[in-house]
């Protein structure tokens, strides 16, 4: 008997598309118009991500903006540093509620997200190397675990979404530390400290940070917490929500989307890729080194043969990422007060080497994106790189559940676009064994 993997490569030529096609039959791969712009399938007023404008046609290049709820996301840092206040619980009510919340506001969400969160994964039974893989079963579990799961009122939806929001670290942290420490996180050990100080708490095992540490922790969960509805786990989000079903499978299946590499698994490929790098020529800050290296990426001779630059480039950022900036901007400051600032002086000049060779090879304007900084970041913060994508993902989620309630607000028709099929027309003939 032939063993089914043999049997799959034979049949491996059944499945491929000609590249053609996609032009001939006027699809959209990934959904981008042919001058680069993205395929317009909705609308929002949760957020906008701005990289471009299009005159007659055309893209022109514009320095990046990312907006929530309309504020701009450099002007929210820059108010939460003057203030000292509580950050990414600001701007997840923005996101789920459209507004700012009042101290009265905050003072309730706060309560909801750090006091009323239990950790329901009472056990580890379950076998898996991931992290995200742990998260989706945790939030699984907590329908499991919920006595009216499926209840459809906004307002219900909205507090299941917080719920699982609340849940996101202690899943994390009681998972993670149950493989490396042993300890397991029902509760918020610092119920009132900000979501960042507790993930710092939990995160260590000396319990000890600084005040520009948690800074830096809370400036990573404002700039992942969204990113327009067009990013893949969140239109994943969106598009399983137009079923009707809970917002547990939603956001489960938006934790699929992400532990992707091409998305929110991207940050841990950029930080292997500066491993590699620092390994084989040190840290050096000599362009010409930096720029041979970059063309040796590119011609899919150096790191993992890959011909990506990773960290370099967006979809829709071009100029500049205002994420990108910001987390450039905070980890100077913590180099500064680790004495790292060699590493932060490569990873700089690496942008820069990058970037130029970009703009020689393919004659097109690109950016260090969020990636580029973020593993710098989480690393000096000192969490192992295998939480880097589950901080990610508890970022993220305030923007996932943002979308989804407004996707079921406005009761959004089921999305079902159309597929062109290219295959063969047959007839059955003769028998199983292929023989008349």
């Amino acid at each position: 008997m032939k063993n089914l993997q043999d049997i799959y490569k034979e049949h491996e030529p059944n499945n491929f598309i000609e590249p053609s096609l996609y032009a001939r039959h006027r699809v959209k791969q990934g959904l981008r118009n042919d001058n680069g712009t993205g395929v317009k399938v909705g609308l929002t007023k949760v957020s906008q991500v701005i990289g471009y404008k299009e005159i007659h046609g055309k893209k022109a290049d514009l320095d990046g903006q990312l907006i929530y709820r309309g504020y701009s996301v450099n002007d929210l840092v820059e108010h939460f540093d003057q203030d000292n206040l509580f950050g990414f619980e600001q701007v997840a009510f923005l996101l789920i509620f459209g507004e700012l919340p009042t101290q009265e506001e905050l003072e309730s969400f706060h309560y909801e997200l750090l006091t009323r969160a239990t950790n329901t994964m009472t056990d580890f039974t379950y076998k898996t190397s991931s992290i995200l893989n742990a998260m989706q079963i945790g939030v699984l579990k907590l329908y499991g675990n919920d006595e009216n799961p499926d209840n459809d009122t906004l307002e219900h939806r909205m507090l299941k979404g917080v719920h699982i929001l609340s849940s996101m670290p202690l899943f994390v942290f009681s998972y993670y530390t149950d493989v490396h420490a042993k300890t397991f996180w029902e509760t918020y050990p610092k119920p009132d400290k900000s979501f960042a100080e507790n993930i710092l708490y939990m995160a260590r095992e000396n319990r000890q940070y600084t005040k520009k540490e948690v800074s830096l922790v809370d400036k990573l969960l404002i700039v992942h917490a969204d990113h327009g509805g067009g990013n893949n786990s969140t239109f994943a989000d969106v598009v399983i929500s137009t079923t009707g079903t809970d917002i547990y499978s939603c956001i489960a299946a938006s934790l699929g989307s992400l532990k992707g590499p091409k998305h929110g698994g991207a940050n841990l490929k950029v930080y292997e890729q500066f491993e590699y790098l620092m390994n084989d020529i040190g840290i050096t800050t000599d362009e010409d080194v930096l720029l041979d290296v970059c063309n040796r990426i590119l011609d899919k001779n150096y790191f993992d043969n890959s011909g990506l630059i990773y960290g370099i480039g967006h979809a829709i950022y071009t100029k500049s990422d205002p994420r990108a900036e910001i987390i450039r901007k905070e980890c100077k400051e913590l180099a500064q007060e680790k004495g790292l600032m060699d590493t932060f002086n490569f990873l700089e000049a690496f942008e820069k080497a990058a970037i130029k060779t970009m703009e020689q090879r393919k004659g097109i304007t690109v950016c260090a994106n969020v990636d580029f900084y973020s593993g710098f970041a989480y690393r000096m913060l000192g969490f192992r790189k295998e939480i880097f994508t589950p901080l990610f993902a508890i970022a993220r989620t305030a923007g996932w559940i943002g979308h989804h309630l407004e996707s079921r607000q406005n009761d959004r028709k089921l999305i079902r676009p159309a597929n062109v099929y290219v295959g063969e027309m047959k007839k059955v003939e003769g028998s199983l064994n292929g023989k008349d």
